[in-house]
């Protein structure tokens, strides 16, 4: 870093390699923030974006009540799987009448045992529809863990754009200083006059006034990153990475052409599956069951045994499921219009997510390379011009403030960049940059095992 500049350049946002199962995920929120490895020998009160996103997977309630949602599924699966129950039943007919069957000399005792043979593979039916619920639950838990690693992901941001701007503050602050020792000076020596000494002071009281208030938000979004894995206070001192450094994105068209590996786009085709396996079912039921029984019968009265047996099927069973299979018909043919509307909202997203990062970028670029570097300049003017008596103090002092404000633009508008990249990685699960290749390689590897 140069002597004056107001923070670093040097290289992108990056984290070390994950290990979790889920974390695996988070190579393609990664990449937005181009966080590089961290040096081996970090501060321990520091802590990389890989912690965080390791410490808020290992302890999220929205993520644990998916292992209770598997659970249910496998009992589903047992009942599922259970075959139609045996019945056993007791029959005794000729007792306790008048004359010749009174008492129970005449009883007719029939025991019996009786089931139902299902017809129409309803079994392997009912288990598909469990598998493919199976499949679309790690889908609707893959959906939600990027969400949840965009949220740390943009908290994390949050407090990197924070520091950025608390060292800005402490600059002005600075600055302030050095400008009220400079004209407290020159008043001494009567060369200016007593206001000016008297504004110095009120801007240095103003600007340990915004250290103050920058320094508290800095503590507030420290505890915001803290609550996503259930800490209410920050026991870390700073979050790691650098702040302006933005690899060359992904085109809208490239993004659109992946949307069909877009996991909120893949739901629906887990949805689909499910409701092709709910419709199965409904045509299996239209196959009539036959019930059976059979049992053994002892006739009292002629000191004799007999086995009895009866069949029934269910008359009409199609025309009884007729309505149950137009309902279930109709959500299934719902479902790839569901999914064409969903196509198009993630589309208009993500053209407003590109949108307003481009033109964030665009505000980054202008001001680093333009205007912060002119202010810089006309700051050592018109300090060294009121020093020799050629400008006054409020020349001095208006440029002074337009960097302070530029510098605080440019800090905003590079967080926005970096929050909007996460926003396009969550929205569409995808690393976003392409000329990171060796972790967009590693990002659709680790999407493959998961």
């Amino acid at each position: 870093m140069k002597k004056g500049s107001f923070m670093s350049f040097s290289r992108p946002l990056g984290i070390k390699k994950a290990s979790s199962a889920y974390l695996k995920l988070i190579s393609a929120v990664l990449v937005t923030m181009s966080i590089s490895v961290q040096s081996a020998n970090a501060q321990k009160s520091s802590i990389t974006l890989e912690n965080a996103l390791k410490r808020t997977l290992s302890n999220n309630p929205d993520l644990v009540v998916f292992d209770f949602k598997s659970s249910a599924l496998d009992g589903e699966s047992k009942m599922a799987n259970l075959r139609p129950k045996m019945s056993v039943g007791v029959e005794v007919e000729n007792v306790l009448g008048t004359g010749e069957v009174s008492g129970i000399k005449d009883a007719d005792l029939t025991l019996t045992l009786s089931s139902v043979i299902e017809l129409g593979d309803k079994v392997s039916g009912r288990m598909n529809v469990v598998s493919t619920k199976k499949t679309q639950l790690l889908t609707q838990r893959r959906i939600r863990t990027l969400d949840i690693l965009g949220e740390t992901t943009r908290r994390y941001i949050n407090v990197i754009v924070q520091q950025a701007l608390h060292k800005t503050e402490q600059r002005a602050e600075m600055l302030a200083r050095t400008m009220l020792q400079t004209v407290s000076t020159r008043v001494e020596a009567g060369a200016s006059s007593p206001l000016e000494k008297k504004r110095a002071e009120s801007a240095l009281s103003q600007a340990r006034l915004s250290l103050l208030i920058s320094e508290q938000k800095l503590n507030e979004y420290k505890r915001d990153l803290a609550i996503m894995w259930g800490d209410t206070n920050a026991a870390f001192a700073e979050v790691e990475g650098t702040l302006l450094s933005f690899p060359n994105s992904l085109s809208l068209e490239h993004m659109l052409s992946q949307l069909q590996s877009n996991p909120h786009v893949l739901l629906y085709a887990d949805n689909y599956r499910v409701q092709e396996a709910r419709l199965r079912v409904v045509q299996a039921s239209q196959q009539f069951d036959i019930a059976w029984e059979a049992g053994i019968r002892r006739m009292q009265g002629i000191n004799d045994t007999a086995l009895v047996a009866s069949i029934s099927v269910p008359l009409n069973t199609k025309q009884r499921n007729l309505g149950e299979y137009e309902q279930q018909r109709a959500l299934l043919d719902s479902i790839d219009y569901q999914k064409q509307a969903k196509i198009r909202e993630l589309t208009r997203q993500l053209n407003q997510v590109i949108s307003a990062k481009d033109q964030a970028l665009l505000t980054v670029t202008t001001l680093q390379d333009n205007v912060v570097p002119t202010l810089e300049s006309a700051l050592k003017l018109a300090r060294d011009g009121y020093e020799s008596g050629r400008y006054n103090y409020i020349e001095w002092v208006t440029t002074q403030q337009q960097l302070i404000d530029m510098q605080r633009t440019l800090i905003k508008a590079a967080g926005l960049v970096h929050l909007r990249s996460a926003d396009l990685e969550a929205l569409t699960g995808i690393p976003v940059f392409s000329d990171s290749p060796s972790t967009s390689a590693q990002s659709s590897e680790l999407l493959e095992k998961k």
